[in-house]
């Protein structure tokens, strides 16, 4: 079935070869295996007694000077059940310091993919294969596996560059290298109330703003939908650094970011979103301390956690309310798969150009990781 696959997802649609999905039943769609797409939790809990779960995240490579930001902004944070606060990282390769992504991953964080090449080229991740897919993340949890120390098991997510999708072919993609999400799919038609995280088995009831989208059952999948923020002038934004009409003084900036989730904290208590690129802090620094502000601000909310996405999609599967006293599991100790002795190394890429990287390895490798040679030898 795979070699087949491969050989006609150059030419053909997936859904010629794939079951389509069909209209989620929820006596059949039930947790923590499967979810219909719903803006409901799909739980018990009353809307009042749901923690509301926040979600950092952060697309593209982990330098040292986003790392210092990273650090001035996260460390030493709590949540409510006394855990450090949880933020994902979407990393991408090139320029990636994988010393600071180990000491983000063992401080807590979480380090999901984001391909390795980071292609410019819109065409190209709408019209990318199974192969070059499967190699673009496959490859990125290797590198990234291999060269911060951490254990392969611990990547589980993604997100597409650009939030363009190659439709079937992606999320087929992410099946088979055994991922268990997927972050990419803006919604505008679901802002509020918005909806939860939810399987791909089932037909999805979310817009398609970037096309093309899935259309397959793509079962033990989930979806992390990217809930549209709105500007000043009510203009919807998929990512916060995307929003184009927004104050720019540290109280209002906060003010704003604030408006934003308290659409979900006093309506359906949908998972909040707050995903972004870190150079948005260097745009303008009201910006860094209206950020600041704004966790401050979330700190002082007793049912307020701030977690990873895969901490979300976990208490989606098995959800507690608030005032249980762990409502997201015991704190992690993390364990990385050896000690990092920070190594930089000079490479030429297949271009000639030459790039430094700081990773956890003993030994340099040969030539700079890229697809087809993750490791470099």
């Amino acid at each position: 079935m795979n070699i087949i696959l491969a050989i006609l997802l150059p030419f053909v649609g997936l859904t010629s070869a794939l079951k389509l999905a069909q209209p989620c039943q929820p006596e059949v769609c039930k947790l923590p295996m499967c979810k219909c797409s719903t803006t409901s939790s799909g739980s018990n809990i009353t809307e009042a007694n749901i923690p509301q779960i926040v979600m950092l995240t952060f697309d593209d490579a982990v330098t040292g000077l986003t790392y210092d930001i990273f650090k001035e902004i996260f460390f030493g944070l709590k949540n409510p059940d006394g855990c450090p606060i949880g933020i994902t990282h979407f990393l991408s390769h090139e320029y990636t310091d994988y010393t600071r992504v180990h000491d983000l991953w063992k401080r807590g964080h979480e380090i999901a993919l984001h391909s390795v090449s980071h292609t410019a080229d819109h065409d190209y991740w709408k019209n990318v294969n199974l192969t070059t897919f499967k190699a673009e993340f496959g490859d990125m949890r290797e590198i990234t596996s291999h060269f911060a120390a951490i254990p392969r098991s611990d990547i589980r997510g993604s997100r597409l560059p650009f939030l363009q999708t190659s439709g079937n072919v992606s999320f087929q993609g992410l099946l088979e290298l055994g991922l268990a999400y997927d972050s990419s799919l803006p919604t505008r038609r679901y802002i509020d109330p918005a909806l939860w995280p939810y399987t791909l088995e089932y037909e999805s009831l979310q817009d398609c703003n970037i096309q093309p989208c899935p259309t397959a059952s793509f079962p033990n999948i989930w979806e992390v939908p990217m809930t549209m923020w709105l500007d000043e002038k009510e203009v919807p934004c998929s990512m916060v650094d995307a929003c184009t009409n927004i104050p720019d003084k540290t109280n209002l900036t906060a003010g704003w970011m604030l408006q934003q989730f308290n659409r979900h904290y006093r309506g359906s208590r949908a998972p909040f979103p707050v995903f972004m690129h870190a150079a948005w802090f260097f745009r303008n620094p009201e910006y860094l301390e209206g950020y600041k502000l704004f966790l401050k601000q979330l700190q002082e909310l007793s049912d307020v956690y701030l977690v990873t996405v895969n901490k979300a999609i976990e208490w989606v599967k098995n959800p507690k309310p608030h005032g249980y006293k762990k409502p997201f599991g015991e704190c992690e100790i993390r364990v990385p798969i050896r000690d990092c002795h920070p190594l930089n190394c000079g490479l030429k890429m297949s271009s000639g150009e030459e790039r430094w990287m700081n990773s956890c390895v003993d030994e340099c490798p040969i030539h700079y990781p890229w697809l087809g040679n993750p490791l470099g030898k």
